[in-house]
């Protein structure tokens, strides 16, 4: 008897062609759906491909959707709102967020209401949340020189802050 031999779930992958149980555990995909759900917020494309990644058909995937929706667990809003707080939380600018958001084809009105969200807006100054995201990446130490300047611009436009922005932050990090 080899080691593999031993270890049950390399005894299971190798026998799993013949009791292949996947098709009968998901079903018609609203088993697969709560369990992605449970895990994070999804939007109703994100949770579309996904499905469809999994092998489930495309009736069941709008089935599934539709039922999700109408008991609550599924909302491109609620899905907007909390990919923008977990995004901004990580440094990310609203440029980079809303092409996220729109990749993932959550509706323009959506996306708008959860970048202008006012409970946080009246919280996240965009110049400070700039300044806090280059001084996590750089230090609180200004630009030494133009190369260094351009160097932190990119960044910054990478991560997605407009370019005025980007522009106050870095002069306020040289005052």
């Amino acid at each position: 008897m080899s080691g593999d031999d031993l270890h049950p779930r390399r005894r299971d992958r190798e026998r799993a062609p013949e009791n292949d149980t996947r098709d009968s555990r998901r079903g018609d995909g609203y088993g697969l759906a709560l369990r992605l759900l449970t895990g994070r917020p999804y939007g109703q494309i994100e949770l579309a491909r996904r499905l469809e990644r999994e092998g489930i058909g495309p009736e069941a995937i709008e089935t599934t959707l539709a039922r999700c929706r109408d008991l609550g667990y599924l909302d491109d809003r609620a899905f907007a709102a909390s990919r923008t707080r977990v995004r901004r939380e990580r440094g990310w600018g609203p440029l980079r967020i809303r092409a996220e958001l729109k990749s993932l084809g959550v509706e323009a009105e959506w996306i708008e209401a959860a970048l202008a969200n006012p409970e946080e807006a009246e919280a996240r100054d965009p110049v400070d949340e700039a300044r806090r995201v280059l001084e996590k990446r750089f230090g609180a130490q200004p630009a030494l020189d133009w190369r260094d300047r351009q160097k932190r611009y990119a960044f910054l436009l990478r991560r997605g802050f407009e370019p005025e922005v980007i522009a106050a932050a870095l002069n306020y990090m040289t005052i």
